[in-house]
């Protein structure tokens, strides 16, 4: 069939086509822009594709089975996107390859690769596939994961721990998003996000894939020792570098080509934090505790810190989940 067929149910579509130009539409549409290339031209083809999305944010779940195809981002597709985006890429049936930021990558079944939507890349299989795909806009990426484009230069094992356990639970998210309210759909893909942090952050190869192996190691213990103390709110930039090892200076200038300074990373990951806390706990416990526990000393301060960054209240919030 040449044009695709779509099965909607609630968050989820099915979309299929044995058309090569019809499957470029629908694999764009679905991620981003992207030129696919399919050797021969002429050559019978078949795809498919099954979408979970949560309405309420840009996060989505996707299992694609095609034939033979290659997948390439540009600088041009790039600059015309207003909606960067993470791909994490599960195959299931044979290897993929995967190039970005000079490096290459061969991806077995039982493993993933990130891939990074603001910068060029090529990805591809020369058998029929299967795979798991997991979208997580830009933001959210970045919020959890300073600097998340190191990950890219790496495969991750999916077969035992908690890359298993991940992929594994993007499974139950397909299985279970349907069931779920839309803050709920939201949630579910948040936790999605929540294991996949774990696994990229316990994986100690991207010690060896930057260009300053001290460098990127100090970084790793700084976000380690933030994650662990954001409810102290003596948590300084002073006490961060005693602990660290390093100086004042030298830890400021670790972070000055990051986007933040010290304080705004640490003021970013207590916000996140307390954000999930307001869609998760119950009404019993107060705006203000929550503040307090993720190491904000005061309440006015947080609220007004807060709608800030995210664009809407603390009470909203809480209203809606309610």
């Amino acid at each position: 069939m040449n044009n695709a067929s779509i099965d909607k149910s609630h968050s989820s579509a099915m979309l299929m086509s044995s058309s090569q130009e019809r499957w470029t539409k629908l694999v764009s549409q679905t991620y981003f822009p992207l030129t696919l290339n399919y050797g021969n031209p002429e050559a019978r083809f078949q795809g498919s594709l099954k979408v979970w999305k949560a309405e309420s944010s840009d996060f989505s779940l996707s299992r694609l089975c095609s034939y033979q195809a290659e997948y390439s981002r540009c600088q041009a597709q790039i600059a015309q996107d207003d909606h960067a985006s993470f791909l994490v890429t599960i195959p299931l049936r044979t290897h993929v390859f995967f190039t970005q930021h000079g490096r290459s990558l061969n991806c077995p079944p039982g493993h993933f690769i990130v891939e990074q939507g603001d910068a060029p890349y090529r990805f591809g299989y020369e058998l029929p596939n299967d795979m798991w795909v997991f979208k997580v806009p830009s933001q959210s990426m970045k919020h959890r994961i300073r600097r998340p484009e190191r990950y890219s230069q790496h495969c991750f094992s999916a077969e035992k721990g908690i890359g298993c356990a991940f992929v594994e639970f993007l499974m139950i998210c397909s299985q279970r998003v349907n069931e779920c309210s839309i803050n709920d759909q939201n949630r579910l893909f948040e936790q999605a996000l929540n294991m996949l942090t774990l696994v990229l952050e316990q994986d100690e190869r991207v010690l060896n894939s930057d260009q300053s192996h001290l460098k990127t190691a100090h970084l790793m213990r700084i976000e380690r020792y933030i994650s662990a103390n954001l409810g102290d709110p003596d948590l300084t930039p002073a006490r961060i570098a005693h602990y660290s090892g390093i100086s004042l200076r030298y830890l400021h200038k670790l972070f000055s080509g990051s986007g933040y300074t010290v304080r705004e990373w640490v003021k970013v990951q207590r916000l996140e934090a307390a954000h999930r806390d307001l869609e998760a706990t119950p009404t019993g416990i107060n705006i203000g505790e929550i503040a307090y526990r993720w190491g904000f000393s005061d309440q006015a301060q947080f609220c007004r810190a807060f709608k800030q960054h995210y664009g809407y209240s603390a009470s909203e919030l809480r209203f809606q989940v309610v």
